[in-house]
């Protein structure tokens, strides 16, 4: 069977663990911790006692981790053993010795089983065919199992190392996850033939080739791929340099360089026995250290024992001495009354742990552990029972030399607490025997049962940790795993770590953050990489290994001397310039108008006035430094109209000494200064010149001096007048500071901490204007100057108010446009308050009568508003209202002098003929609202009418289509038409029985028009021109037309006699209108047509036939016009 990859342990150094039987291939982040192992010994005792048909194990199996594991579990038990007599702890361990003798001496009793007794076990039927075997996986040596765990079947094509843990099809082949033929399988012909081959080498030496690849203990050994038994040992090479390596076939170990450095030997099973106990003799001397340290171990915690808790976490002694306290953040108040045992525990009522006490160091625990010390030497010297500490050591060295001891196992199950059994009630077993939670990471482990069959079957655990078949049989056991926290991979704070090129290892980000260690960077690439660091392959083998990988600080540029260059200064274009005209150094940071010509430190760093750095430069190498033409670096340059060279921004950088200036304008100067034509020929020469600085004429602040800095930042004279301000400094540290003759501001110790400046000339004597600090201001609606708060605050004194109303009002009190233009000023203007007038009834009451008088008894006033018999005995406020005694208003009293006089009483006629007017005005408001609305019916369609037919006149006879006027110009006039009877109709309806009509003859003159006939009247006046015009211009226009005449003229009826039946109707209702409407035509020269209309139709005659002569006289139809 091929050989695997020993797990990891502290004996391999860093080899990669691969799946063994029986074990999963990675836990939780991917680490083969205790449980897997320990849960691997359960399960190979469980097929050792008979349970299963599976090969047995060799002689020793099992043994070594108990051996393996003694020093480690010896180690944690004699850090742990809590404080308490040494007897318990003693007799503890002395029958976890006993016990491990016990378990030794079975795994030695059934080791040498014959393989011909295993063979009898064996079933007596195998699968008929290959189809018998679909659904079942590849085992470990290419072995096929059925669901009890027997050998039915065997690879016989593909490497069986591989197809480990595939599934077998219907026709015996094996296909991967592509449907690739990877493998085929064949029936074992003879039951026992499995089991012959896997008892085979059991009791002889095992081969050289079979420990390829396993690696060497810190002991010598080669142990088996279950890390349990010795396999073979170094007979050559020191053993410590041989740790962690692997040997070859031959049993040789070869270091990088391909030098033999060692050899193995394999080891016979007495030799292999004999390993195991030197192993177990290092066991006893880690037991020897248990027993020395458990004396030091008994803690004096006990001096708490039987104490209480108080409200403040505190426990004390008899005469209220601190001895200890509360552990930790634990709540005093929740743990106050409640008793410690000897543990230092705090227990409640039924006896369970709450929380945990510690010793207060000082004089009262000393004195208390003295106490306590004396107490339990005396109680060792009265009783017989008690063995001395150093006799029990010798017992249980003796026993562990004598028995092997499980010492390891007793002293892990005290160090270790195991959760309850229910935490698995409802979790299920997976192929490999492992009880797992939702999130994958084993909490239990198979004890009794198949593994395959409780994982196929979907079995959930009871609250005892039990399988239950569907018959009621308990069919498997579990039993939980310590808990046990796992420190996190280098990898575990990153997600989507993957492989990428070149073997780096990087996150969701693209981030570098490892690198491959082990495999093949190119068949690695895009895999995942666990938090571990491995990379696994699709069924969880390791196939490589990333290591943590940070980026390396640059390491901080060598420091160039830059001392050569102090003293130097840069010229204008940043160059700082050699003894031999060749720049030796540049200006690589400031402004090269502010460093220019100043002077650089040996740092080469340029400074400024105030002391602050500038600049900064740094040489240029001597490679590059080249005797170069005047003009190098300066970019293209030309000649200007004065005959000096500029660059390209206009700065002159030379002059012509050759040549004619004029003639050389605008031509171009190479680097040496020469000026060339189209052909080569030099036609000038230019030379470096550099213009002369002009002197900068500093300001005069001389009348600054003296003066004293204001709140507000500004330079004022003992007027206050402002003739400076602050142009740098911090204003609440320069206030009543005076200032120099150069404008500076110096503190108590002589520091300047500001600087003034001259206000300009055109600023200094602007006054503030009337509206200064004011912010928002607008023009309301009654000319009034307006805050955001709504306050008056001035008025306008020039320009229109309509216009400039909403507009803004600036600080000068100006309104400008949106061009600036003045149009309008305001000025600062405040409203008088208005004094407050107090009525003089404030404060008396109201009489029986209503009435309000003073203590003379004259009558000051009356109750005006509210219920008399509510109000009598009321008290009245300043404003002359009657208030409740809460202060609401009630009622309200009037002055004597305000009440209004009465009025004199009008005779029947009067009021009715008031009535009759009112009636008049109602009756034309009725009138308005429907002439309105037939107006804004009708003008829309007469417009139309004219449109058309001015559109038909215009146009040429001969293209003119008279039919097609007629068929546009007829609906509009009949639509027209309908629209004016309807407006008739609407106005007859108000006088439906003719009372109106009756009486309106009788009153036609009697009054004046109201301001509703007026609006009345000129309604029916557009009404009548709109449709007057149109008709009259209409006949005209298409006079010229034959067939439209024909066809549209009769049709102006529809509008005419509509519309004059409108006049009559309200000339019957209220005829003085139509006076006022034959005015209004009268005055529109439209009078003498409309009359020529209705005498054309008749209507003149008609109405005085039925008696309304007025109407006729009204429109100047009457005989006497």
């Amino acid at each position: 069977m091929a050989s695997q990859a020993l797990p990891r342990s502290p004996l391999n150094k860093g080899a990669k663990a691969k799946p063994q039987p029986g074990t999963p291939a990675k836990l939780g982040a991917g680490k083969m911790k205790g449980q897997e192992q320990r849960q691997q010994v359960n399960q190979e005792q469980h097929r050792a006692s008979g349970s299963g048909t599976s090969p047995m194990p060799s002689e020793g199996d099992n043994v070594s981790p108990y051996l393996g594991g003694t020093a480690g579990t010896a180690e944690k038990a004699s850090g742990r053993i809590p404080g308490g007599k040494a007897w318990n702890a003693v007799n503890d361990l002395r029958g976890g010795a006993h016990k491990f003798k016990e378990k030794i001496k079975s795994y030695g009793a059934d080791a040498p089983t014959k393989p011909g007794d295993l063979a009898a076990n064996a079933p007596s039927s195998l699968p008929m065919n290959l189809s018998d075997l679909e659904g079942l996986e590849v085992g470990d040596g290419g072995q096929i199992m059925d669901h009890n765990g027997t050998p039915v079947a065997k690879v016989v094509e593909g490497d069986p190392e591989d197809l480990v843990g595939m599934s077998v099809g219907a026709d015996g082949e094996i296909l991967d996850e592509d449907g690739d033929l990877v493998g085929r399988v064949q029936i074992l012909s003879k039951p026992t033939e499995a089991l012959e081959e896997g008892t085979a080498n059991i009791g002889e030496t095992p081969s050289l080739e079979t420990l390829k690849d396993l690696p060497v203990t810190e002991e010598g050994y080669v142990m088996d791929h279950a890390g349990q038994q010795p396999m073979a040992k170094v007979v050559e090479g020191d053993t410590g340099s041989l740790v962690g390596r692997t040997a070859n076939e031959h049993g040789e170990i070869y270091d990088e360089d391909e030098n033999l450095i060692g050899r193995l030997e394999a080891l016979s099973p007495d030799e292999a026995a004999k390993a195991i106990g030197q192993q177990a003799e290092g066991a006893k001397e880690h037991a020897g250290e248990i027993g020395e340290a458990i004396p030091a171990k008994i803690s004096n915690i006990s001096i708490l024992e039987g104490r209480r808790v108080n409200k403040k976490g505190k426990v004390l002694d008899e005469e209220g001495e601190v001895l200890g306290q509360v552990v930790g953040d634990q709540d005093p108040k929740a743990l106050a009354g409640n008793h410690i045992n000897e543990k230092g525990q705090i227990l409640d009522d039924a006896n369970n742990v709450i929380g945990e006490v510690e010793i207060v160091p000082g004089e009262a625990a000393d004195d208390a552990i003295k106490v306590l010390q004396q107490k339990q030497g005396e109680t060792r010297e009265s009783t017989q029972e008690e063995p001395d500490v150093s006799t029990l050591k010798d017992e249980v060295e003796g026993e562990v030399a004598d028995e092997t001891s499980a010492i390891g196992e007793d002293a892990a199950a005290k160090g270790e607490q195991l959760p309850d059994i229910s935490t698995l009630e409802g979790l299920k077993c997976n192929k490999l025997g492992s009880i797992v939670n939702a999130d994958g990471i084993p909490v239990g482990e198979l004890v009794e049962g198949d593994p395959k069959r409780l994982c196929r079957d979907n079995i959930q655990l009871d609250d005892q940790g039990q399988f239950w078949d569907g018959r009621g049989n308990v069919i498997g056991k579990a039993q939980p795993l310590p808990v046990e926290e796992t420190p996190p991979g280098p990898f575990a704070d990153l997600e989507d770590v993957f492989v990428a090129e070149d073997g780096w290892v990087q996150d969701a980000n693209g981030r570098r953050v490892g690198q491959v260690t082990e495999g093949d960077n190119k068949k690695l690439i895009g895999r995942a990489v666990d938090t571990d660091g491995d990379i696994l392959d699709k069924r969880g083998n390791i196939i490589g290994h990333a290591e943590p990988w940070e980026e390396p600080e640059e390491p901080e540029p060598e420091k160039v001397d830059l001392s050569m260059l102090e003293g130097f200064k840069p010229n204008k274009y940043g160059n700082v310039m050699g003894s031999s005209g060749v720049p030796i150094a540049r200006v690589v940071d400031g402004d090269l108008k502010t460093v220019s010509g100043r002077p650089i430190d040996r740092e080469g760093q340029i400074w400024g006035d105030s002391g602050e750095v500038i600049g900064h430069v740094t040489i240029i190498p001597e490679n590059e430094r080249e005797s170069r033409g005047p003009f190098s670096g300066l970019g293209d340059l030309v000649v200007n109209g004065e005959g000096f060279v500029e660059d390209v921004d206009g700065m002159v950088v030379g002059r012509i000494i050759e040549g004619d200036p004029k003639s050389l304008r605008g031509q171009a100067v190479d680097t040496d200064g020469e000026i060339l034509d189209e052909h080569g020929n030099v036609q000038g020469r230019a030379e470096r010149y550099e213009p002369p600085e002009e002197s900068v004429v500093e300001e005069d602040l001389s009348a600054l001096e003296g003066k004293t800095v204001n709140k507000l930042g500004n330079i004022v004279d003992a007027n206050g007048v402002v003739i400076g301000r602050i142009a740098s400094g911090y204003i609440k540290h320069l206030v009543g500071k005076q200032v120099d003759d150069k404008g500076q501001i110096f503190n108590e110790k002589g520091k300047v901490i500001g600087q003034a400046e001259l206000i300009p000339n055109n600023e200094q004597e602007r006054p503030e204007g009337p509206f200064y600090g004011l912010e928002g201001l607008t023009l309301g609606k009654d000319g009034m100057v307006v805050n955001p708060e709504q306050e008056v605050v001035g008025r306008l004194v020039e320009g229109d108010q309509k216009r400039l109303e909403g507009r803004a009002v600036d600080e000068d009190g100006e309104i400008l446009d949106k061009t600036g233009n003045v149009i309008g000023r305001a000025e600062r203007w405040t409203p008088e308050e208005k004094q407050r007038d107090i009525s003089p009834m404030a404060g008396r009451k109201v009489n029986k009568e209503g009435e309000v008088r003073d203590e003379d008894g004259n009558l000051l006033g009356k109750l005006t508003q509210g219920d008399l018999q509510n109000l009598r005995g009321k008290l009245i406020d300043s404003n002359g209202y009657v208030v409740d005694n809460d202060g609401n208003k009630i009622g309200e009293c009037t002055l004597l002098e305000n009440l209004p006089d009465e009025q004199p009483t009008m005779s029947p006629e009067e009021l009715e003929k008031q009535e009759k007017e009112k009636q008049d005005r109602e009756l034309a408001k009725k009138m308005c609202a429907i002439l309105q609305d037939t107006l804004d019916s009708v003008q829309p369609l007469c417009k139309q009418i004219m449109q058309n037919i001015e559109k038909a006149n215009q146009t040429p006879k001969e293209e003119l289509d008279e039919e097609q006027l007629v068929k546009t110009v007829k609906p509009l006039i009949e639509e027209a038409g309908n629209m004016l009877q309807e407006c008739k109709g609407a106005l007859r309806a108000l006088d439906p029985d003719g009372q109106i009509a009756a009486t309106a003859k009788a009153r036609e003159a009697s009054h004046e028009a109201t301001p509703e006939q007026y609006s009345l009247a000129n309604l029916l006046k557009e009404l009548t021109q709109t449709v007057v015009e149109t008709i009259d211009q209409g006949r005209r226009l298409i006079a010229d037309m034959p067939h439209a005449k024909k066809e549209i003229n009769p049709l102006w009826a529809l509008l005419s006699e509509p519309l004059f039946q409108i006049i009559a109707a309200v000339g019957l209702l209220l005829s003085g209108v139509l006076g006022l409407v034959s005015q209004l035509l009268d005055g529109l020269g439209l009078g003498g047509l409309i009359r020529g209309l209705l005498g054309g139709l008749g209507i003149d005659k008609l109405l005085e036939g039925f008696g309304l002569s007025s109407v006729t006289d009204a429109l100047g139809l009457g005989g006497s016009k």
